[in-house]
C-alpha cells in the first residue's frame, strides 16, 4: 500500500533531520550486521482494524517499532542508547510526519532490548508506538451532490415551495 511506503519514508526523513547524531536511519533489515552506529532501524510491526471513518477509507491502527543501537564498546553505551530512545520519544509527541492520512502517535513506550545472549552485544533500546492511518481515497457516493450541500427544513415549512427557507446545519446553531 502506497500510504505505508509514504509513512515509512516520512518517519525516516523526519528522524534523520531531527536526530543528526544517528549515522544510520533505515528500515529494519533481516539481519543487523555491518551497521554504522549509532543507528535506528524502523519497522511496522502490526496493523489492526480501526474505527471506520465512514468516508470510503479504511482506518488502521499501525504499531511501529524503532530499534536504537549504539556500539557497546563506547563509554556508557547503555546510557547513550537510553538518551537516544528518549530523544525519539520526544520527537514522537503529537507527530503526524506531515502526512494528512496519519493521526498523532499514541501508546509510546521504550525499553532495553533483550539481546544479552547475542555474541556481538550492542546497547539497544526498542521504542514502540501506535498511530491511526487512513488507507485509500475518500469517496462521495452522490455525484450530483457535492459534499457540504446538506440543508434542513423544519415542518411544516418543507417541500419544493419552501426550499428557500432550508438551512445548513451550521446556520441552525
Amino acid at each position: 500500500m502506497n500510504e505505508l511506503t509514504q509513512l515509512q519514508g516520512a518517519i525516516m526523513a523526519t528522524i534523520k533531520l531531527a536526530m543528526p547524531q544517528l549515522h544510520t536511519v533505515e528500515a529494519l533489515p533481516k539481519v543487523l550486521e555491518d551497521a554504522t552506529e549509532p543507528a535506528l532501524y524502523l519497522a511496522i510491526t502490526g496493523l489492526d482494524q480501526g474505527t471506520d471513518p465512514g468516508d470510503g477509507r479504511s482506518c488502521m491502527q499501525a504499531t511501529l517499532e524503532a530499534r536504537v543501537r549504539v556500539d557497546a564498546n563506547l563509554v556508557q553505551a547503555p546510557l547513550q542508547a537510553a538518551i537516544l530512545a528518549a530523544q525519539l520519544i520526544e520527537l514522537l509527541r503529537c507527530q503526524q510526519w506531515d502526512l494528512d492520512f496519519v493521526e498523532g502517535a499514541t501508546a509510546v513506550s521504550a525499553k532495553p532490548a533483550d539481546i544479552v545472549s547475542e555474541p556481538a552485544y550492542r546497547a539497544e533500546w526498542i521504542v514502540r508506538w501506535q498511530q491511526l492511518i487512513y488507507l485509500g481515497q475518500e469517496q462521495w457516493p452522490w455525484p450530483n451532490q457535492p459534499p457540504g450541500t446538506l440543508v434542513l427544513g423544519v415542518g411544516p415549512d418543507t417541500g419544493a415551495l419552501d426550499e428557500g427557507r432550508y438551512q445548513s446545519p451550521e446556520q441552525m446553531v
